[in-house]
């Protein structure tokens, strides 16, 4: 009997010894492949990570580069309007002039060629003048104002959506402002029309403070917050 249980230790040694390094082999196997899946699972979520950090570096970069210049252009719309729809207007009283101090000033002036001609044939040269000053700074207003609109709309994107709404409402109040002034001014309204360029003084001036505000929240406080956190 102790020959056989020797016989069968002597078996049964070598056998557990094997199974032993086997079940060790498939251990070792199975950790190696899960630390595998695990190390790929963090480089897609790195990557993921990486690639969501830099669309939203680019984002801020583009909505950096764009609320200054589409706040510029909005304030140089909307002083171009105000000028323009002021009930306080004051024009050189070219009636009174000379003729060289006539000459010097047309030279000097934006009229074109034909209409210096035209100005120095007529009798009421002053009426002509403000007459055409009003149409030539209209035009001007209305195209700094179409640059302002059609640069938010080609841009606003990239510009949180509440900032977007502030400057669609202002860019709307200005545009009706002067309209209306268009208006009066061509159609001789008496009275004159009002309600636009009241509401754009009333709501309008508000709205900028705001506006204003909203930017220079966006990007100094929140360059700021960035720069902290970073740090």
């Amino acid at each position: 009997m102790l020959a056989g249980g020797g016989a069968a230790a002597l078996i049964l040694g070598p056998l557990r010894y094997l199974a032993d390094k086997w079940l060790t082999s498939k251990f070792n196997q199975r950790l190696e492949q899960f630390k595998h899946a695990q190390q790929v699972e963090m480089e897609n979520l790195r990557f993921k990570i990486n690639s969501l950090f830099d669309r939203t570096t680019k984002l801020h970069q583009r909505e950096f580069e764009v609320v200054p210049t589409a706040w510029a252009l909005l304030v140089e719309c909307k002083n171009q309007v105000s000028a323009l729809i002021t009930a306080l207007q004051q024009y050189p009283d070219l009636d009174r002039m000379t003729g060289p101090q006539l000459d010097e000033f047309l030279e000097g002036s934006f009229l074109a060629k034909w209409q210096r001609d035209e100005i120095k044939a007529t009798a009421k040269k002053a009426d002509y003048y403000i007459k055409a000053v009003f149409f030539h700074r209209a035009s001007e207003a209305r195209a700094a104002c179409r640059e302002q609109h059609v640069y938010v709309l080609k841009n606003g994107i990239f510009m949180p959506s509440d900032m977007k709404e502030k400057f669609d409402k202002i860019s709307d109040l200005i545009w009706k402002a002067l309209v209306e002034h268009e208006i009066n001014s061509s159609e001789h309204v008496i009275p004159r029309l009002t309600v636009a360029r009241d509401a754009l003084a009333k709501e309008g001036e508000p709205l900028m403070k705001s506006l204003e505000a909203a930017i220079h929240g966006a990007l100094w406080e929140g360059n700021v917050s960035s720069l902290k956190s970073a740090s």
